[in-house]
């Protein structure tokens, strides 16, 4: 997900420019910022009933991911146990999960941890495989683990090595001192049962009683229930660290136990908002200060929390939400969908400056002209968006890694920024190149976006609107360079889910690339073209609506019979 390129048949890599710009130096580096821009994502909204039509909380759950993750819609049923509808994993249905009950729901967004720490101890150079603390000598823990592996046939086996301490795996021995890793989830093997948990709560505070079992530590939670209640956490699983952090690149040294961390931050006093003014939460895999603008969190935790971090896909949410609007659960499909590239906004101002003072040639003036009057906007039909993001990518490998920017983000102005070019006339010289670069691959250079970027499943061959996250787009799509030179979506968005929690659950939801890879099934394909035109299809939630539409019945051990 979020990469410029993928794998050929032959291991290179192609991209919007083809394999003769990656195999280049300039090429390189320009992947290599790109790659770090385009970062794994998801998004996720809460909305509580002042911001509703019908008074009801609604919540969206928006993964991106690669559309061969092995993810699948599913609605699960225990009677009396569990009744849940959401995605699960091919292999591991307990993993990393969103979705509803009757009374309520959570999606997830990936955040960034520290939940470890590196210490050195002094070897007991008396007692071999010893270390000193407090004065004692403690033994380290010897594992040999033999693996039998082969091929063709042959089998042969292996035999591996590994030390432990009473504080964690060690990971490098020297003359005198050994070295060990101690992180947060050393051995935790609870993760299912707090998904489960999760998945049965009846309320807001079961399903936090769930949260404190503690075992996911990697994620931001963003929930909604059918009391009204909307609820953002942070959950990172901080060590209470008795000394200053020695981040990736510092082992403290530790001579006696109370120098070693041995608590985790409770998950009550993690970053968290509950019912904010406003009543909207968001989250796009930034940091937890700017879940809700009304209530920005001060950055003055004692524990590790990411610095505040605001990113275009952030403030394209929040471009949607931090207002007064009334949303409907049909409305927040179609905010979803949103085809608008922010960073179009930010900098097409100083680009078609920049151009038009250059004494353009014709066909440059012609190109400038049609990027002026573009909308900003990636959906299908639109023409401007392949020119200017073939433009901002030669821009930014002229850059060599410089900041792009007039005006870089800064916190004193989180919506604002980043806003500008730095070096105007690099855009210039960019934007001519990137006038004939679009000619030659895609034949024009007022080529229209869905003309180029395809979703391509089965039988279904669909424009589609939607970019990359360094973009500035909320509809995130990640694309793959096909044989004919279309650009083929294979990751970002794909399963979406958008419920209201009515009487009863009310949703939406779609997934892209369906629910099985084999091309033969007729559930491979079935939601490609709803989703290249920006639809959903409704979930299927009471028995009688999920008995009015089976098409076929299965229970493992009995024979498949259609109704």
């Amino acid at each position: 997900m979020g990469r410029a390129g993928h794998p050929d048949a032959h291991g290179g890599l192609t991209n919007a420019f083809g394999s003769d710009f990656s195999e280049s130096a300039e090429g390189a580096d320009w992947l290599r910022r790109r790659d770090a821009d385009h970062n794994v994502g998801s998004n996720a909204w809460a909305l509580g009933p002042t911001r509703t039509e019908n008074g009801n909380a609604i919540l969206l759950r928006n993964p991106h991911l690669s559309w061969t993750a092995g993810y699948y819609e599913a609605h699960v049923r225990v009677p009396g146990v569990l009744d849940f509808y959401g995605d699960f994993r091919i292999g591991g249905p307990f993993t990393v999960i969103g979705g509803f009950n009757e009374n309520l729901g959570f999606s997830t967004t990936n955040n960034q941890t520290r939940s470890h720490e590196f210490y050195a101890f002094r070897a007991d150079l008396d007692r071999p495989d010893h270390i000193l603390l407090d004065g004692s000598s403690s033994p380290l823990h010897r594992e040999i683990l033999v693996v039998e592996h082969g091929e063709g046939g042959e089998m042969e086996t292996a035999t591996h090595e590994f030390w432990t301490s009473d504080f964690g795996p060690v990971v490098h021995r020297g003359d005198s001192l050994v070295y060990v890793y101690r992180p947060a989830n050393n051995g935790d093997f609870r993760a299912g049962e707090q998904w489960l948990e999760m998945m049965k709560a009846e309320d807001l505070e079961e399903w936090r009683e769930a949260m404190r079992i503690g075992a996911r530590m990697s994620s931001n939670f963003t929930y909604a229930d059918g009391d009204g209640n909307i609820f953002y956490g942070t959950v990172s699983a901080p060590p209470a660290l008795p000394h200053p952090s020695g981040g990736d690149s510092l082992a403290i040294l530790a001579t006696r136990a109370d120098q070693i961390w041995s608590r985790i931050v409770p998950f009550d006093s993690l970053p968290q908002l509950l019912n904010p003014p406003g009543a909207y939460l968001h989250n796009e895999n930034d940091s937890p200060h700017y879940a809700n603008l009304n209530q920005i969190l001060d950055h003055d935790f004692s524990f590790w929390v990411e610095e505040p971090r605001l990113r275009l896909r952030s403030q394209h949410a929040l471009e949607l939400l931090h207002n007064d609007r009334i949303f409907s659960l049909e409305d927040v499909v179609e905010a979803k969908n949103s085809m608008r590239m922010l960073l179009a906004d930010r900098v097409k101002d100083d680009l078609v400056a920049a151009v038009r003072s250059t004494a353009p040639s014709s066909e440059v003036a012609a190109a400038v002209e049609l990027l002026a009057a573009w909308d900003n906007r990636v959906a299908a039909e639109s023409r401007g968006g392949v020119l200017f993001e073939t433009w901002w990518d030669r821009y930014r490998s002229m850059l060599d890694g410089r900041e792009p920017h007039a005006v870089p983000w800064t916190p004193d102005a989180p919506t604002t920024t980043p806003r500008g070019l730095a070096d105007p006339a690099a855009a210039a010289t960019a934007f001519e190149w990137a006038i004939g670069r679009t000619v030659e691959r895609f034949g024009r250079w007022d080529v229209a976006w869905g003309e180029v970027h395809r979703v391509r499943r089965g039988e279904v061959d669909a424009p589609v609107g939607g970019c990359g996250d360094a973009l500035g787009c909320f509809r995130v799509l990640n694309f793959g360079l096909a044989e004919d030179g279309k650009r083929v979506a294979d990751g970002g968005d794909g399963w979406v889910l958008a419920v209201e929690f009515a009487e009863q659950p009310r949703a939406y939801s779609i997934l892209a690339y369906g629910q099985t890879p084999d091309s033969g099934s007729p559930y491979h394909a079935n939601q490609a073209a709803l989703f290249a035109t920006n639809q959903m299809k409704p979930v299927l939630w009471s028995e009688a609506e999920i008995e009015a539409n089976v098409i076929e019945r299965y229970r493992p051990g009995e024979e498949r019979s259609e109704p």
